[in-house]
């Protein structure tokens, strides 16, 4: 069954805007079609009506949100491997992305984000909200650089670093911030920097893994 979000709800019929109403017509829903519509963090059972509204048929009791934020700071990687750790990042329950920039960031990476890039990160954002039947569409904060990342006001904070012994990676029921490197990883000044911010610096296998791959194994992690 086809997942939308939308914002607009009048007389017990959601009104699709037009960048929905293109979506359906591109998936060739036909009238009395049952989707399931998300309004303000609730689902809803409807029925297409036409391209432009569908009516509500039940309120659903459904909640695939974690009860605690997980937030995911990913570095200026480049373009196609941000995106995939952004689309990943969603399906695995973040619910704040922090894109960041560290001492080892590829200059050339540095317009990722730019207002016609940004409009392509938030529609990967929200497909992958509706793919994979969350609750919520996650936050997409604004570039940081790496120290105000290491004082983001959140308790616990695991930085993922291949030059250290400690490779424990505990289950995770709790608001965590997890960050991984860029393609040329922290230095030592970095590292420092973070333990005395209370940082959990740990490493995650024997081998250097991509920084897309290494935030799939740390979110993989949640309980």
């Amino acid at each position: 069954m086809y997942k939308f979000f939308c914002n607009i709800l009048n007389n017990n019929y959601f009104y699709f805007d037009d960048e929905l109403k293109k979506h359906i017509k591109v998936l060739r829903l036909n009238k009395n079609e049952i989707v399931l519509i998300n309004y303000q963090s609730k689902f809803y059972k409807c029925k297409i009506e036409d391209f432009n509204k569908a009516l509500i048929i039940e309120k659903l009791s459904i909640n695939n949100e974690y009860d605690f934020n997980v937030i995911v700071a990913i570095p200026l990687i480049k373009q196609a491997n941000f995106e995939i750790a952004i689309q990943k990042s969603v399906e695995l329950g973040a619910k704040i992305i922090i894109p960041y920039i560290s001492k080892y960031t590829d200059k050339s990476n540095l317009n990722i984000i730019n207002n016609q890039k940004l409009i392509r990160l938030k529609k990967i954002i929200l497909e992958a909200s509706q793919q994979s039947f969350r609750n919520i569409i996650p936050e997409l904060k604004p570039i940081m650089n790496f120290e105000e990342l290491i004082n983001y006001d959140c308790k616990n904070k695991i930085l993922a670093y291949e030059k250290i012994n400690d490779n424990k990676l505990n289950l995770i029921s709790e608001d965590t911030l997890f960050i991984v490197g860029p393609e040329g990883g922290f230095n030592l000044e970095e590292i420092e920097q973070a333990k005395q911010k209370n940082v959990k610096i740990i490493s995650l296998t024997k081998s250097i893994l991509r920084s897309e791959t290494a935030l799939i194994y740390m979110l993989s992690r949640i309980k």
